[in-house]
């Protein structure tokens, strides 16, 4: 009685079925609260009081992130970078969550990110990531190991400006060997390389960092982590927030929602998603090969890639190999309930299916033990951003990652976009707490996290909608049309369909679509129907349709001005760098030039100009509060120019944000003539930069030209905390 006053009668009935399944029906009435708590049955009506009696213990934190996954666990170690404690609560244990690999694609920006900002990350990425030979490729075909339709290999090497992100086709008889694309990194658009590293894997190597930087942060509130833990509600009080777990109570000023698309308490403050929240259903088959088969895999170079794209009478679907040399891998399906419903997909079904993607008509035979099913679960693909990320009446409770936003999986921008979200908020939550903001002054900086990221994240949505209609392209050419089964789905609900028994129309859907996926046999057999599927696919793959990899524009070339907002025209499209407000600080190859009282030892590894004030704070090893930089570029800088530039930039960020002035020479002696001069009471936070190739001069002479700005004019560059331009300022004089 007491459970179903507090949830009401539908909610009541829920959970008792719940709890009938794990044998629970005979605990009393607390014990049954506390159990329906903690599998989140009601985390909405923590505030009614059902489960007070359940907390424990009091605690507070400036900041209570929600969700354990990457873009919480970044967020709590760029907050700890910047010595301000947080307190992470994640409803899994760390055994469940690197259970499954999820998400694996690492783009450039993401990879940028890593290695200027965690390069103990960024090292263990590199070092745990497979080698890029084994996932630079996509294939396409009967099955893994039978007949290939096409292969295509991503510039994964070191893409240039210029250079568009479209993939290359492989001759037929390449025999998969990889395509060299390297180049020299003067002319690079970025200094990383993209990288792949399963989500499990990854999250693993950034709970370790999170942990040590934990240790590092100073003050009376340590950064803190609890796995295992649910949260039941969050509540807005006067001025502050409570955040109620099953274990304890945490008074905070910010709550981070990062607890994944279905968050609760996102729905539990008026959270709202635009968009389709059911584009696909799919299931996700996690499953390991056996040694033998991975071998026999690895030896096949043709057929190693990182996704391999299936279509065989028996199986159309998508392999993502995780790792090859260690047998991880996910199968995706399409399913379509209520005709296709999860119970369909049992474990030899699913051996049977995965058997048959991996080497169905080729000469490899596959055993049972070769194949080993992990987990098989299904869900729901989407393209969805919410309407607000600042949500509650507060305000200070905030979305990020995939509560803020869901995107199909092809591109790859779901994961990255949530780290990306995290490195831009993670600063401003920094100052607000840093500086004892108001509110007023505190929420103006929280709408510009949203203003930022909220278009980027629609910007990406519909690329990544683009880019599944692109994998449906592909279907098409091989004669199967997305829309049958929609349409097939609408006769089953009309009259007089609707009226027969559901299992017969499920029977009568099943044997339609074995009937449409039956000519797909010709694959493998490689007579004239088998042909013209082979003729079509490759015709869209050598115009640059197919699902590419890398997206330049997408990845680095995003702004947070407006009005440069990325159109749809050519989503692979090259990128070339551009000063402009809004825009990331580009990639230039760089020296440092260390004067006399300088200790920094990071002077010694800066090579590129982007994210340059983290590369040589270290924040890593010393947390300390964000920074501005300043970047001015002269023919000759001098000190009434450094003092006039420095009044602007102070006078930009209110005197109260620290600020490192950055002059860069195209000039190997000037630069070095004026480390010399350098002002001595500037001390550590001025440095002087050696452009080694005179792009910063170009890139300069670009946006004065734009401009129409005087031939004199020297710019002076503002540059925010995550690396992106705030403002940009010309000076007709610089004498």
């Amino acid at each position: 009685p007491q459970l179903k006053m507090v949830l009401g009668r539908n909610l009541f009935l829920s959970t008792l079925r719940k709890l009938s399944k794990s044998n629970s029906l005979r605990l009393n009435s607390k014990h049954c609260i506390a159990l329906a708590a903690k599998s989140g049955t009601f985390r909405n009506y923590a505030d009614k009081g059902a489960i007070q009696n359940n907390v424990c213990t009091d605690e507070e934190s400036p900041v209570v992130i929600i969700g354990g996954g990457p873009t919480g666990l970044i967020l709590s170690i760029f907050l700890s970078q910047y010595n301000i404690p947080s307190t992470l609560v994640e409803a899994r244990t760390p055994d469940q969550i690197h259970m499954h690999p999820q998400a694996h694609y690492l783009n450039l920006r993401t990879m940028e990110i890593l290695k200027h900002y965690v390069p103990n990350v960024f090292e263990d990425v590199i070092n745990a990531m497979p080698p890029v030979d084994d996932w630079e490729g996509f294939t396409f075909g009967y099955s893994v190991m039978g007949r290939q339709i096409a292969r295509v290999a991503h510039p994964v090497r070191g893409i240039v400006e210029g250079q568009d992100g479209n993939s290359i086709l492989c001759a037929e008889a390449s025999g998969g060997e990889s395509i060299d694309h390297v180049n020299s990194s003067a002319s690079r658009c970025s200094v990383c390389n993209p990288g792949h590293l399963a989500q499990n894997k990854f999250a693993s190597i950034l709970l370790n960092e999170t942990r040590r930087m934990a240790d590092l942060v100073d003050g009376n509130s340590p950064t803190k982590i609890y796995h295992g833990e649910s949260v039941l509600g969050v509540k807005e009080q006067n001025s502050h927030l409570q955040v109620q777990t099953n274990a304890r109570n945490i008074k905070a000023q910010h709550v981070i929602v990062a607890e994944g698309s279905l968050s609760q308490t996102r729905s539990q403050h008026g959270g709202v998603l635009a968009g389709n929240t059911e584009m696909q259903h799919l299931m996700n088959i996690h499953f390991r090969t056996s040694e033998r088969l991975s071998n026999q895999l690895e030896q096949k170079k043709e057929a190693v890639g990182m996704l391999h794209f299936v279509f065989n009478q028996e199986i159309v679907g998508a392999f993502v190999c995780h790792d090859l040399r260690e047998g991880e891998w996910v199968l995706q399906v399409p399913f379509f309930p209520p005709y296709q419903n999860s119970t369909d997909f049992g474990k030899e079904r699913v051996q049977n299916m995965v058997k048959a993607g991996l080497a169905g008509e080729s000469i490899v035979e596959v055993q049972d033990d070769d194949i080993d099913i992990l987990s098989v679960k299904p869900w729901t693909m989407s393209a969805t951003v919410a309407q607000k990320y600042l949500i509650g009446e507060s305000k200070n409770i905030v979305l990020a990652g995939d509560a803020a936003h869901a995107f199909p999986p092809a591109g790859g921008f779901g994961m990255n976009t949530g780290i990306q979200d995290s490195h831009n908020l993670a600063w401003r939550l920094a100052n607000i707490i840093t500086q004892r903001l108001s509110k007023e002054n505190g929420n103006i900086m929280l709408e510009h996290y949203e203003n930022d990221r909220k278009p980027i994240a629609q910007q990406n949505a519909a690329l990544s909608v683009r880019n599944y209609n692109r994998t449906l392209a592909l279907a098409k050419a091989c004669y199967l049309d997305a829309d049958h089964p929609s349409l097939l789905k609408k006769v089953m609900e009309s009259p007089p369909m609707n009226f027969i028994p559901l299992n017969i129309r499920q029977q009568t859907f099943g044997t339609a679509v074995m009937t449409a996926m039956m000519p797909l046999v010709n694959i493998a057999s490689g007579n004239l129907y088998g042909e013209r599927i082979t003729k079509n696919v490759r015709r869209i793959l050598e115009s640059g349709g197919g699902l590419p990899l890398l997206f330049p524009r997408f990845e680095i070339g995003f702004s947070y001005d407006k009005s440069r907002s990325l159109n749809e025209e050519d989503d692979t499209a090259a990128f070339y760098s551009q000063i402009g407000e809004g825009n990331r600080l580009p990639h230039i190859a760089i020296q440092a030039v260390a004067h006399p009282s300088h200790t920094c030892d990071a002077l010694k590894s800066v090579t590129s100009l982007t994210d340059i004030e983290s590369q040589i704070s270290e924040r890593w090893g010393a947390p300390n509060p964000p920074s501005y930089s300043l970047i001015l570029s002269c023919a000759k800088a001098s000190d009434a120019v450094v003092s006039k530039t420095r009044m602007w930039a102070e006078s930009q960020v209110f005197n109260v944000v620290p600020l490192c002035l950055f002059e860069i020479y195209s000039d190997r002696v000037m630069a070095a003539k004026r480390v010399e001069t350098l002002p001595t009471k500037d001390g550590q936070n001025s440095f002087v930069l050696y452009d080694i190739e005179g792009k910063f001069d170009e890139l300069k002479r670009d946006y004065i030209d734009r401009n129409r700005y005087g031939t004199h004019a020297f710019l002076a560059l503002l540059v925010r905390p995550d690396g992106h331009i705030a403002r940009v300022k010309h000076f007709e004089d610089s004498r």
